[in-house]
């Protein structure tokens, strides 16, 4: 494994990197967790005592009287685009001098206020909020330092980061509509769970039927669950013959509608344009390539750990609350109107 020069500061993306794993596994050695191959620990374990990435840590931490941790708690019910806001997350952490503990699984509330009882966390960074998410009551009922990205419901007192999706999708029908397109539908997608509205495609859906309501268009709308969405896109399509353009907000959406328009024989965009949300190389690649709307998972990782650790620091003490204005970034999927 290479060496690194004492003078270069080590972060935990550095170590990921050179050992050939993801951030996730590094910040389960670095706490000691047992699901980790025992080749694997001991290569990254090897690495930073070679790159004095541990021993900084600890003396940071007896000199501070923290963990110096942020968990970063990412339950596996819903995905849109993450990677690149964990990834963003743990550089704005590190930078700090913090260390960023991914959590997956599933928190019960015993479970979720061990992690800051037990010393492993000074704050938590929470994705995949719900419009009532219990987290957000149960570390706010206990004065617990954390940030959400993404909205609940009622968000007073809360700090957070999200994307302007709303704003977003009344961009891309405003595009649509400026095509001549009239009958537009919309796909967003969310898993059949009971109790668990999940606080993006709620905010989707409404700019889709604002922006519906003020251009004057009917509402062609489906909630599509995460493991038949191909099928039910296709339902749609087959229902509103008529329809002229989809307008996807989600990266999982966008593949069910292009196999979707694939299967009823349509061509993009000279039968029915597209927008969906998808991250720049991948739009490139579509054929032809993909309209979207831009989704800034980078800022949102950034902001969501700047705006917590300045919390922990005392450097900011009100509630912050951040709403990142996403582009239209407009390609080939989208057209003029077919002609009837």
């Amino acid at each position: 494994m290479a060496r690194r020069s004492k003078a270069a500061k080590t972060t935990i993306v550095d170590i990921a990197e050179a050992c050939g794993v993801s951030i996730a596994t590094v910040s389960r050695i670095i706490n000691n967790k047992p699901d980790v191959a025992e080749e694997t620990r001991q290569r990254v374990l090897q690495l930073m005592d070679e790159w004095g990435f541990a021993p900084q840590i600890t003396w940071q931490q007896l000199r501070s009287g923290k963990s110096l941790f942020i968990a970063l708690h990412f339950p596996q019910d819903f995905n849109p685009p993450s990677q690149g806001i964990i990834t963003a997350a743990a550089l704005g952490c590190e930078e700090a001098d913090y260390s960023l503990n991914l959590i997956v699984k599933a928190l019960s509330d015993n479970d979720l206020l061990a992690v800051f009882r037990s010393g492993q966390t000074d704050g938590m960074i929470l994705m995949e909020i719900l419009l009532q998410d219990r987290r957000v009551e149960l570390l706010k009922e206990h004065n617990l330092p954390f940030v959400m990205i993404g909205r609940c419901a009622d968000n007073t007192g809360l700090s957070y980061v999200d994307i302007d999706i709303e704003k977003g999708v009344a961009d891309a029908m405003q595009h649509l509509h400026d095509l001549g397109h009239r009958q537009i539908g919309f796909v967003t997608m969310a898993h059949a769970l009971e109790g668990k509205e999940y606080g993006y495609a709620t905010w989707a859906l409404e700019g889709y039927k604002k922006a519906s309501q003020k251009h004057g268009l009917p509402a062609h709308w489906l909630v599509a669950d995460l493991n038949s969405a191909t099928g039910q896109v296709l339902t749609l399509l087959n229902e509103n013959p008529t329809l002229t353009a989809i307008v996807t907000p989600q990266q999982s959406g966008v593949l069910a509608v292009l196999k979707a328009i694939q299967a009823r024989g349509l061509r993009i965009p000279h039968d029915i344009s597209v927008v969906g949300l998808l991250s720049e190389p991948m739009s490139e690649l579509a054929t032809p390539p993909l309209t979207t709307i831009s989704f800034p998972a980078y800022e949102m990782g950034r902001e969501a750990a700047r705006i917590l650790i300045g919390h922990l620091e005392g450097t900011q003490t009100a509630p912050q609350q951040v709403l990142l204005r996403p582009e239209l970034d407009v390609r080939g999927s989208t057209g003029p109107v077919r002609s009837t």
